[in-house]
Formats: structure tokens, sequence, C-alpha cells
């Protein structure tokens, strides 16, 4: 059957409807603590079928160009009847600079998306820079006290983890708690260890939600509340939308009973665009593999043309 005849058309329309695009847009890699290489989440993504992949490291956006050189190199997806729902508008995945900035709002700690930012931004990449260098600190500060407890981490094991990763966390900590012998799996690492050092180690150093939502605007990005606290109300989701917010992550694997119904019946109410992912760190739980939760082509193009609203008023 000739390629352009109406026949396959129908198919390949058909296969379109079938298997529409989709774009993960919350994925971690080992810039921060994901167990992926920016490269490993490039192919996950075009294995799970992706139109778009997000990296969205948390405070820092060093995973970023090594994903968008693999999509480069890799080449467009390979053809299939359902092609043309698979691929960007170049045939290649499209990488989505981005980020998960940890905030502050009414005192507690929210995560922002950053989506579409430069990655050059002086103002956003400083403001990077020295959340990590807390990061940085406080996982030494981990290092200090398990080693007062007993648990006694080597500086070479401590020191190739620091230089494996540019923003640091808890669970670089219970992986080495899990290396060394002290805990038989990262949940109790985290459970009889690091739990009990929450109240007594350094903070975080946490943005105020506002100043981080101008920081990605004035990067050229669109901005979305990361998996919200369900105890939000109207009254805080005005605040949210008056400083700026462009969106709220709906889809997304969540602990308990699901509130994307009430996230979306939100959005609506307060004009915010609905953005999803899978929040992936490695292949467990698998639940939250790549490619899991996602959201459609019309979501991805809202947020797009958002992050170029921002772009045109900074200028």
């Amino acid at each position: 059957m000739p390629r352009r005849s109406p026949f396959t058309a129908l198919c390949q329309q058909i296969g379109r409807l079938a298997n529409p695009p989709r774009a993960d847009l919350h994925v971690h890699t080992t810039a921060s603590d994901g167990e992926y290489t920016p490269s490993q989440v490039v192919v996950l993504a075009r294995q799970a079928g992706l139109c778009a992949v997000a990296v969205t490291d948390h405070d820092t956006l060093a995973g970023v160009p090594e994903a968008m050189e693999t999509a480069r190199e890799s080449g467009p997806l390979a053809p299939r009847a359902d092609s043309d729902t698979a691929r960007g508008a170049s045939g290649l995945l499209s990488v989505i600079p981005g980020v998960e900035i940890t905030t502050e709002f009414d005192g507690r700690e929210l995560h922002l998306l950053g989506y579409f930012v430069q990655l050059d931004h002086p103002q956003l990449s400083a403001a990077l820079a020295a959340v990590c260098a807390s990061r940085r600190e406080r996982f030494r500060d981990y290092i200090a006290q398990l080693a007062v407890r007993g648990q006694v981490i080597p500086d070479d094991r401590a020191r190739l983890v620091e230089a494996a990763t540019a923003s640091l966390g808890r669970r670089h900590v219970a992986g080495l708690l899990v290396a060394c012998g002290f805990a038989r799996s990262q949940n109790e690492a985290f459970f009889r260890f690091l739990g009990p050092l929450r109240g007594s180690v350094l903070p975080k150093q946490r943005i105020p939600i506002g100043e981080a939502i101008r920081l990605v605007h004035g990067a050229g990005g669109a901005t979305s509340l990361a998996h919200p606290p369900p105890e939000l109300g109207d009254e805080q989701f005005r605040r949210l939308q008056a400083a700026g917010l462009d969106a709220l992550e709906v889809e997304y694997a969540w602990r308990r009973s699901a509130p994307a119904n009430r996230l979306r019946t939100v959005a609506a109410r307060f004009g915010f665009a609905v953005t999803g992912g899978s929040d992936c760190h490695g292949p467990y739980p698998a639940h939250r593999r790549i490619g899991s939760y996602a959201v459609g082509a019309d979501g991805l193009e809202r947020l797009r043309q958002l992050a170029g609203r921002s772009c045109a008023s900074a200028d």
C-alpha cells in the first residue's frame, strides 16, 4: 500500500487517536536525587513513547544540557504507524529545560516547577547555586551527626557522592547508609536514622515562592506548583495567583486519595494551566516510572505559550 494513500492516512489517524502525544513534565536525574542519568532519562522517555520530557531536578539545571544533547544525537524516533503522535515538530523527543525549586509559602515548604527556562539566566542561576551550596552543607551536617551516633560513613564515599551530584539531599545520605551496611533499604535509613535527625540538622534554604516565580518568569519560563498539598484552600490559591503562579500539577502519583478532580476544579476557577508528570526518581516504585503520568499536547502547548508570555513581559 503506498505510504501516502488514503488508507495509510486513515491508519495513521486511528493511531493518533489511540496513542495521543504525551509529555512527562516531572523527572529527576543524577544531577539531584534521581537514579537515572540525564541520558538514560531520554532513552526511557523515548521507549515510553513520549513526545516530550521535562528534566526537573531539585534546585539545579545541571542535568538539562546532557539530556538535550542526547536527544539531539539520538535523531528522530523510529518510524511506525503512529509515529507522528510520538514526536515533536522536528521529529525529535523534546527535552524541556526545567527545575523544581525549594520554596517557602506561609512558613511551609512548597516545591515550584519551572519550565522552558533559560539555562544561562544570571539571576536564576545565582539563586539556585546558593540553594545547592546550602544543600551541600546540610548533607555534610547529616554525615557529621550520624558519625556522632555511631553510623560513620567513610570520607571517601561521601566525597564521591558530593563530586557526582550538583544538588544533594537526604536520599543521598540514605543511599550511603545502605551502602555502608547500616540499613537494608532507603526506607529503613529514613525511618531509623534520618527522621530522628530532621530537627537538629541545618534547615533547608527555601526561596520565598513569590521571588521564585519572578526568577522563573525572568528566565523566560512558566511555573507550576508541584503536588499541591491538600490543605491549601482558595485563599492560598488566590494569593499564589496574585504572585503570578501559572499552573497546578494535577496528574501525579498521589499517595492516598487522588485530588486530581478537585485540583482541576481549582485550576479552572483561578485560570491556572494544568501540568503533570511521574516525579520519577528511578525504577522504583513502578507506578512512578517515566511516562506513567503525563499531560497531552494541548496542556504542553498551553505551558509553552505561558512561558513565551513571561519571556515577552520580561523583555
